[in-house]
């Protein structure tokens, strides 16, 4: 039986040394679906590995934000890796919100890696009256 060396070049990482393509540019950026319903939009992400006290929602000026981080394995008794393909790190995503969005009462639930944001929409504004003038 022959056994082979592993072959640890890898394309892409060489290309983005070459190119000097920053950590950042190639950062984790968790999947984000949104939904809309007559009643709200609907924002669900995939966070597998993290915890909720990961995760971080924020609303503010118009935005919503959501950044964490997912920490690399510390053991110890880890192997050493010769592939890897998850993604580690901090991160951060940032949507601008519609207008119709009621910032006051939205809404985050995580569960099993995924979080769930809802953004209940604003009732909406009467329609136009008029105005008798004196």
């Amino acid at each position: 039986m022959t056994l082979m060396r592993y072959n640890t070049f890898n394309p892409w990482r060489d290309f983005d040394r070459l190119f000097g393509v920053s950590d950042e540019a190639r950062a984790w950026k968790p999947a984000i679906d949104i939904a809309e319903t007559d009643e709200s939009y609907i924002l669900t992400g995939d966070l597998p590995g993290l915890s909720q006290k990961d995760i971080e929602v924020r609303v503010e000026d118009g935005s919503l934000t959501i950044r964490g981080e997912r920490k690399a394995e510390d053991s110890v008794d880890r192997p050493r890796f010769r592939h890897l393909e998850r993604r580690h790190g901090k991160f951060r995503r940032t949507f601008r919100l519609p207008s119709d969005v009621n910032e006051d009462k939205v809404g985050a639930s995580y569960e099993h890696g995924v979080l769930v944001v809802t953004l209940p929409k604003q009732e909406p504004a009467e329609t136009a009256r008029i105005i008798t003038i004196h």
